[in-house]
């Protein structure tokens, strides 16, 4: 619709003519001054449009310049939303709110002169806003039907988002669990990880299955359809403690499995750890990390994590895509022991954890590396002669089988080597002596305790403990205060 000026024709212009009190004309006349007009104008037919629409307008004024705009609308579906808004633009895409799919609404404009004079009869357009839903699918999710996808309190999802007529990355999805639609959370995006808070029921932990609902809402206020999942939700422990998570890393191919197993194990009955207070998760069979989020979350929830996987020669994808959960762990408190050959990367040496993760929670200028660039590599070999230190805890260990895979770290503190190797030791010759393992103190309270060399293929030497691994790692249990109450 276009709005022309308001005055027009010889006899109206001839009336305001004559009763003007200023203004020049021709000689012996006066031209009156007159308000600005404005006019408002679309693209497109009036007919029932788009709730996102580029609306324009424009103003004449006879006796000097527009010097800016005064734009609202007067929608039903937002009452409140009707003061006048200046602008010096003639154009902009208005989005409306439009949250029942349907809005009757009246956009008005008036023009603003040099001398601040406004339209005193602003230019209306009333229109017949729609609106279609958005629509939110979700795709990385929980398998309701697989064992595998069990968690604990924290699970991530992604979904896609179309909206048929809108800028689908401006949906927002509201999200909730179970029956708790009145206290969602709203977020961005096509990810989302869900607060271990938002599984608590009645302030505490529980098993049982569990329902997350999202629901894509566009930026016009309308809802589209809801998605949901379903999946098995496990507490931290049986009963009000989580004093440790012990991750089985170690899967049934892996011949060494059943020794990494009972070593754990016993370790853990040596500690004298309660039923109740502990769990173990085998990530051979249950996979409960989607982000780095998630790992973070899970973690949280134990005062302790123990993480070991034996023998095995590749790196853990699971660290190594989702790692940087252990970071907000440790920051909070945490303590964490894993035990992993390859478990860093070097300049041409694949690992589970960056070298920034090093340098900032192992309190180290990166590992060792030999050969030459660009063949050098950080991945140290043992025989099966090789004899392991453990100077903090008056220790040693000699090596059975012929490993490879493990670190030299670039320590900043002597104090903080756990294990180490003698200059000469490693297959490929080391000319200093080399810490394989670290106990690195956290700044707020937690610690971090690393050891590239697999338990499982260590004896102690001592005279007192032959062939019993599992003393060294009872201490370090209790380095994690898992062996106090």
């Amino acid at each position: 619709m276009r709005r022309l000026l308001a005055l027009s024709g010889l006899a109206c212009a001839a009336a305001l003519f004559a009763l003007a009190p200023s203004g020049c004309g021709v000689k012996g006349t006066t031209r009156p001054i007159l308000p600005p007009e404005t006019t408002i104008f679309i693209e497109g037919q009036v007919d029932t449009v788009n709730h996102i629409v580029h609306l324009h307008w424009f103003g004449s004024e006879p006796n000097g310049y527009i010097a800016g705009f005064e734009i609202r609308l007067l929608n039903p579906a937002a009452p409140a939303d009707t003061l006048w808004q200046f602008t010096t633009l003639t154009d902009s895409v208005i989005t409306v709110f439009t949250p029942s799919g349907f809005s009757a609404t009246v956009f008005e404009a008036r023009a603003i002169d040099d001398k601040g004079v406004k339209d005193p009869t602003p230019a209306r357009q009333p229109f017949n806003f729609g609106n279609t839903p958005p629509i939110v699918k979700l795709v990385g999710k929980p398998n309701a039907s697989d064992r595998s996808d069990t968690t604990f309190a924290s699970v991530t999802v992604d979904w896609t988002v179309s909206d048929p007529d809108g800028d689908a990355s401006k949906v927002v999805i509201r999200a909730w669990l179970d029956g708790l639609v009145d206290a969602p959370d709203y977020v961005v995006g096509t990810s989302f990880t869900v607060p271990s808070d938002r599984f608590l029921i009645g302030g505490v932990y529980t098993s049982g299955r569990r329902t997350l609902h999202i629901q894509g809402i566009d930026d016009g206020g309308m809802a589209g359809p809801i998605d949901s999942v379903t999946w098995y939700v496990k507490k931290p422990v049986a009963g009000s403690r989580a004093r440790l998570l012990l991750v089985d890393d170690v899967p049934t191919t892996d011949a060494a499995k059943p020794r990494s197993d009972t070593l754990y194990a016993n370790a853990i009955a040596n500690a004298g750890l309660q039923p109740g207070t502990w769990s173990v998760l085998h990530l051979q069979f249950n996979k409960p990390f989607r982000s780095a989020k998630d790992m973070e979350q899970t973690l949280k929830l134990f005062e302790t994590v123990v993480w070991y996987r034996g023998e095995q020669s590749a790196f853990s994808s699971i660290l190594a895509n989702y790692g940087e959960g252990i970071g907000p762990y440790l920051d909070a408190g945490g303590r964490m022991f894993i035990e992993s050959l390859n478990l860093t990367t070097a300049m041409s040496t694949n690992g589970a954890l960056s070298l920034d993760f090093v340098d900032r929670y192992l309190n180290s200028n990166g590992v060792f590396q030999f050969g030459l660039a660009p063949d050098s590599s950080a991945a140290w070999g043992l025989s099966n002669t090789g004899v392991i230190y453990c100077p903090t805890l008056a220790d040693s260990m000699l090596n059975r089988r012929i490993i490879s895979g493990l670190r030299g770290f670039r320590t900043r503190s002597s104090s903080q080597i756990l294990f180490m190797v003698n200059a000469h030791t490693f297959s490929q010759d080391n000319p200093i002596p080399m810490a394989v393992a670290l106990d690195v103190p956290q700044a707020q309270g937690g610690r971090f305790i690393v050891d590239t060399f697999p338990m499982v293929s260590g004896t102690i030497s001592s005279p007192g403990f032959p062939q019993r691994a599992s003393v060294v790692l009872l201490k370090i249990f209790g380095l994690l205060g898992l062996t106090g109450p």
